[in-house]
């Protein structure tokens, strides 16, 4: 509940819960619905900036904390946990004394902060001091509204109202007298949830209501989160595999086609994969080879116009004018190649695309197409080279522009097309090959992200509470707090049911 608890949670875990089932745990349904099956164990293994984070112990110069603070969704719970705290002080050391065997939380409302938080304990009464507020009753259930918030009434003095109640040796605390009455509707009726997966922390997402939350779509800082492929409701858990954590995860939607993999063992990678998002690779290619900028501009020609008649009163002889303001172009440009790359793309579909980057920084992609478009992108590859640094020119599998200085270059293993910065940067490249159920895969050396840690930041700007640097300030800062893992890898396969995925976090060797 404090914060970005189901973001801790799901990072972190030990081994799987091994117990007899229990009842249900009555929370209400939601977009996310999450469960800690183990507290102890859970509590047991947290360390480091997680436990710091569900303490409230970050320090205010920790980038993740800085990071969340930045957002609309952070800035406003930072204020209104001030409010809640007020009332009942909750942070993680104060449910430990709970002595809790499970706990969970469902998130009703992003926008509205609604919340519900459900402790399976035999102590509350005796450890927490819970407010008196107005006392209520349930169709028969006793429980207590010590302040109304947004998702009772909009237009509340709050958004994080407090309601709580004891049910069954269950504490429900929400932030909203009408998500408590949701979590007793379930303690009456028996229901409510139990592990989604086995393992010591489950977790339930909603695709499709996350994706139409507005605030959702505007703090989620990645494309795949608003628009990527999966739909319906993906389960996930995570587990202790040997020295390994791993998040397997589940979902509904059909599965993509087969994803070809090639050998990356022994090889110098910092990074690589295959992305299942065809309409992506110009993209990929436009800003990681061809035109290396963050934001390319859809209108990269600078629009030619005719000089001014010099004989002409109302025109301006000497094209500038500094007692008028400059007229609003909204060409603002043209297009250049760009049309023709789209069409020649448009007539050369692909299903997917992979990528390499070395721990050089060579960028490497790799796509299966037919060798008799090969002359169309170079002479396309060609011309934007041309565009951007005046003069091109190609040698062999290579364009090369200035003084010598190599620019884009190809190769090909069999049916696939490797592409790189230069054909140095292609040295070692292998032949791809399908991998059974195998739907998408990604592999990442932490400790040579971390090393680009201050090009990311500068390419992301200087820090600034207006400024949202995702890479830098959450990606890093998350790396940051578990300094143990070495790798991820991220298995996707499909399956009857749709696909099953598993997401390993490795330790240093």
């Amino acid at each position: 509940m404090k914060k970005a608890l189901a973001l801790f949670a799901l990072l972190l875990a030990a081994s799987p819960a091994a117990g007899q089932a229990k009842a249900a745990l009555p929370l209400p349904e939601g977009p996310v619905v999450l469960l800690i099956s183990d507290v102890p164990a859970f509590d047991h293994a947290l360390s480091g900036g997680f436990r710091k984070g569900l303490s409230g112990a970050l320090p205010a110069s920790d980038p993740v904390a800085a990071g969340w603070r930045q957002t609309r969704v952070g800035g406003k719970l930072e204020s209104q946990w001030a409010l809640f705290t007020k009332d009942l002080p909750l942070d993680w050391g104060s449910l430990m004394k709970l002595q809790p065997s499970e706990i969970g939380v469902t998130l009703l409302s992003v926008g509205d902060l609604e919340t519900v938080l459900a402790v399976r304990t035999a102590s509350a009464a005796a450890v927490l001091k819970l407010p008196g507020g107005t006392a209520k009753d349930r169709r028969g259930m006793a429980y207590r509204v010590v302040a109304r918030g947004a998702g009772d009434l909009r237009a509340a003095s709050r958004r994080m109202g407090l309601a709580w109640a004891e049910s069954n040796g269950v504490l429900l605390i929400a932030t909203s007298e009408k998500a408590l009455q949701l979590a007793l509707d379930c303690s009456l009726a028996g229901e409510g949830v139990r592990g989604f997966l086995p393992g010591l922390v489950s977790l339930k997402l909603d695709v499709a209501a996350l994706r139409k939350d507005l605030y959702f779509r505007r703090e989620f800082l990645f494309a795949e989160g608003v628009s990527g492929s999966e739909t319906g409701t993906i389960l996930a858990a995570l587990r202790a595999e040997g020295e390994a954590l791993v998040e397997v995860r589940e979902g509904t939607d059909a599965s993509r086609a087969a994803a070809p993999a090639w050998k990356i063992d022994g090889r110098d990678l910092a990074a690589a994969g295959w992305e299942t998002d065809g309409s992506r690779l110009f993209g990929a290619l436009r800003r990681g080879l061809l035109e290396s900028v963050p934001e390319p501009k859809a209108l990269p020609v600078a629009s030619l116009k005719p000089l001014p008649d010099a004989n002409s009163t109302a025109a301006d002889p000497y094209l500038v004018d500094l007692t008028r303001a400059a007229p609003d172009e909204k060409a603002g440009g043209e297009p250049g190649e760009l049309p023709e790359w789209a069409a020649h793309l448009k007539e050369s579909p692909v299903d997917g695309w992979g990528w390499e980057i070395g721990k050089s920084g060579a960028r490497r992609l790799v796509v299966k197409r037919p060798v008799e478009g090969d002359a169309r992108l170079v002479a396309l590859a060609l011309a934007m080279a041309a565009r951007r640094a005046g003069v091109a020119r190609r040698e062999r599998s290579e364009l090369r522009v200035g003084p010598d200085l190599p620019a884009f270059a190809w190769e090909r293993r069999g049916a696939w097309l490797w592409i790189a910065a230069s054909r140095e940067d292609l040295a070692g490249i292998v032949e791809p090959s399908a991998d059974g159920s195998l739907v998408r895969w990604s592999w990442l050396d932490l400790s040579a992200v971390a090393r680009e840690g201050k090009d990311w930041a500068r390419a992301e700007g200087v820090f600034s509470p207006e400024r949202a640097r995702p890479f830098s300030d959450r990606v890093l800062g998350l790396l940051g707090w578990a300094p143990g893992i070495a790798t991820i890898s991220v298995e996707r396969c499909a399956s009857p049911a749709g696909w099953t995925e598993r997401v390993v976090l490795s330790p240093a060797r």
